[in-house]
């Protein structure tokens, strides 16, 4: 911002050396840089503090990963980059042939533990009656009890498997979208393997269709006069040449910098002090004018201006600077 304000302060010289015909010797140009020295000085420590600026903005996006819980391979991906989905919609399919065989194994399984433990049943409540009329022992009784114990834990266990492998065959063959939404960058295709173990990279990475969040990130010097409410001005590097309106709707509480986790260790200042930086101090805007008609990337990166009611006269330097650098996108575009 101080570059700019030198051009634009060089530019006032020209005119009134070279158009209004000032005479140029030792006193006016002393004068002249005098005033430029504090002028730009005091323009910049008022603005700055009354009137933040962050080149650290970007819109945001919340996306939620698709892993699997199951072990399995792909034979379909419907889903097509960018494809605008609804909730419910398929996402992949899994080979059902494997999850069918399980089921098919289990249910056999559990048909054999089902008798296992109606004959074991039978049989403890047969001893029961003999042992009241003094016809077998207690002991023999108790044996016929651990015998259905251990019978019916066996058909639960095979029962619990049983629904785990119906649920994963009617839910998890078919991956389903979370939300509305769309996914970029596909590149899964059918005959991969995916696995259900944690920590693996996702079959994809779904994006949901909500309204992006702009965040900048601001310098702890300034936040004094960062309130919700104010009024602030946003421009994209992907829009040059446009300043947007807006509005401070949420200022955070938190730095990151400062935050602990439970550890085996006690916090050591010194090392810490050492790595942190400042941080800087995340606010919300919410952009009022109508950004519809641009082609505006989430995540595209942003800068803002906040305007408090102090110095207000102020703002309009910064209002200046914030649209000459925005002008400036157009100039400076790398490959």
């Amino acid at each position: 911002m101080i570059d700019l304000l030198i051009i634009i302060y060089a530019a006032i010289l020209w005119v009134v050396f070279k158009v209004i015909k000032v005479p140029l010797n030792k006193w006016t140009a002393t004068t002249s840089l005098l005033i430029g020295v504090l002028g730009i000085g005091l323009v910049v420590l008022v603005m700055n503090y009354n009137h933040p600026y962050s080149r650290e903005a970007r819109t945001y996006f919340y996306t939620t990963p698709i892993f699997s819980r199951i072990n399995g391979r792909v034979i379909d991906v419907p889903v097509k980059t960018n494809q605008l989905i609804k909730k419910g919609d398929v996402l992949f399919r899994f080979d059902p042939k494997p999850f069918e065989d399980d089921v098919a194994s289990i249910k056999g399984q559990l048909k054999r533990v089902e008798v296992e433990r109606d004959r074991s049943k039978e049989e403890y409540d047969r001893s029961l009656e003999l042992v009241k009329k003094n016809f077998e022992s207690e002991r023999l009784a108790a044996k016929w009890r651990v015998m259905y114990e251990t019978a019916l834990a066996d058909y639960q266990d095979v029962s619990a498997r049983l629904d785990k492998a119906v649920y994963n065959l009617e839910e998890e063959v078919v991956v389903r979208a979370p939300g509305d939404g769309y996914v970029t960058q596909q590149r899964l295709r059918p005959g991969m393997a995916l696995v259900s173990q944690p920590q693996v990279v996702p079959g994809m990475i779904f994006i949901h269709a909500e309204e992006l969040e702009l965040y900048a990130a601001f310098p702890q010097n300034g936040i004094q006069n960062i309130e919700v409410g104010n009024e602030a001005e946003v421009t994209f590097d992907a829009i040059p040449g446009r300043a947007f309106k807006g509005e401070v709707i949420k200022v955070l509480q938190v730095i990151s910098q400062g935050q602990v986790m439970p550890s085996a260790e006690l916090i050591n200042f010194d090392m810490a002090a050492a790595r942190a930086q400042q941080g800087r101090v995340p606010v919300q805007i919410k952009v009022l004018d109508d950004l519809s008609e641009y082609r505006l990337p989430a995540g595209a990166k942003a800068e803002v201006a906040v305007y408090s009611e102090n110095w207000a006269a102020f703002s309009i330097v910064r209002r200046i600077l914030l649209r000459m650098k925005s002008w400036q996108k157009f100039i400076f575009i790398g490959g």
